[in-house]
């Protein structure tokens, strides 16, 4: 059985600490192998082969993730290749039609491997909440262990070798999603953002560097991978993250003690919207989810929970874009999914 068949990946729990704000953490560690050309040069064979040396190295996992398996993508309806990448469990370009692509998933969605992405392996981590330091060690334990298979492309001078220069170095990605909707109400969006790029922390969409901020949900990343150490770059996604969070929740309060009735106003006109759409856009469905999160973080929305609305995010099948069956199919969703909630 194909993971998430039958069950949502852990972070759509909505279990993690500072979940009402703070959806998800992860860390991505990029690796290619020496021995093999990067995967856009890659043949049919050579990428064939990284997966099955993926595959051999990954059995050294299974002790503390038993049910990790590998999935050939190529043996994925298109509809669960969207709905892995709307669960972050696997990027953009592993859903397009490469031969040799593959992904090592485990049941919680915890720990993903993709193989033949960008680079040979993106090893991530993912976990509900703020827990930078949490997803970075088990990322970490993740390469220690597949690197006492496996021969990665390493440079005494500029650290591990990678497809992509940005990715030169640590190849550490750690990203922060957070919703960042009374920030928005409270136009400091832009001024927020501007304390972290100094800093040098991207700020990107729900997808990274494909997306564009959307429903004032935002990734927190750190830009550079060369120059700083893994724990440096912990350590300033983390500062940033949680500097964010606290200015979160002063606008939050100021909402709820100031413009109470705005608010329940703006869930309820969501709600009314979502709730009789017969075909709607990923893009609308996630900007109207913002003021109904929002309400339901702060108790103005009955019976809308935290993991009912990841269900949602996790649902909008962003990566099929206008397509008419795919709206309404996002419509039936929403519908299904939001029929006893109350706002006010």
């Amino acid at each position: 059985m194909i993971p998430f068949e039958s069950a949502d990946p852990e972070w759509v729990w909505g279990d993690g600490p500072q979940s009402d704000i703070v959806i998800s953490t992860r860390a991505r560690l990029a690796r290619s192998l020496a021995e093999y050309p990067f995967p856009s040069r890659c043949s049919e064979q050579d990428s064939n082969m990284v997966v099955r040396d993926v595959s051999a190295a990954s059995a050294r996992l299974g002790d503390r993730f038993p049910g990790l398996r590998t999935i050939s993508m190529d043996r994925l309806s298109q509809a669960r290749k969207q709905y892995l990448l709307d669960a972050h469990l696997i990027s953009y370009e592993q859903t397009q039609n490469r031969f040799g692509t593959a992904v090592l998933l485990e049941p919680t969605g915890a720990l993903s491997i993709m193989v033949n992405e960008e680079d040979h392996l993106r090893i991530q981590a993912l976990k509900s909440g703020l827990m930078p330091q949490q997803v970075w060690e088990l990322a970490d334990w993740a390469d220690d262990v597949l690197s006492e298979s496996l021969h990665y492309g390493f440079s005494s001078r500029y650290g591990y070798l990678t497809a992509d220069v940005s990715n030169v170095g640590t190849g550490l990605r750690v990203s922060v999603l957070m919703h960042l909707a009374g920030l928005a109400w409270k136009n400091r969006v832009a001024s927020q953002l501007r304390a972290a790029y100094d800093l040098g922390v991207s700020v990107r969409g729900l997808f990274g560097e494909i997306s564009r901020p959307v429903g004032d949900f935002y990734q927190v990343s750190n830009e550079a991978t060369l120059g700083l150490t893994e724990r440096d770059i912990v350590q300033r996604v983390s500062s940033m993250a949680q500097y964010l969070l606290e200015e979160e929740r002063l606008a939050r309060k100021e909402l709820l003690d100031n413009q109470r009735t705005r608010l329940i106003e703006q869930s309820r006109r969501a709600l009314e919207v979502m709730s009789h759409s017969r075909s709607i856009s990923a893009e609308k469905a996630i900007t109207l989810m913002s003021p109904l999160r929002l309400g339901a973080a702060i108790g103005l929305v009955d019976g809308c929970s935290q993991r009912l609305m990841n269900e949602l995010l996790a649902g909008m099948r962003v990566s099929a874009g206008d397509d008419m069956d795919a709206g309404i199919e996002r419509a039936e969703l929403l519908r299904n999914k939001l029929a006893d909630i109350y706002a006010g």
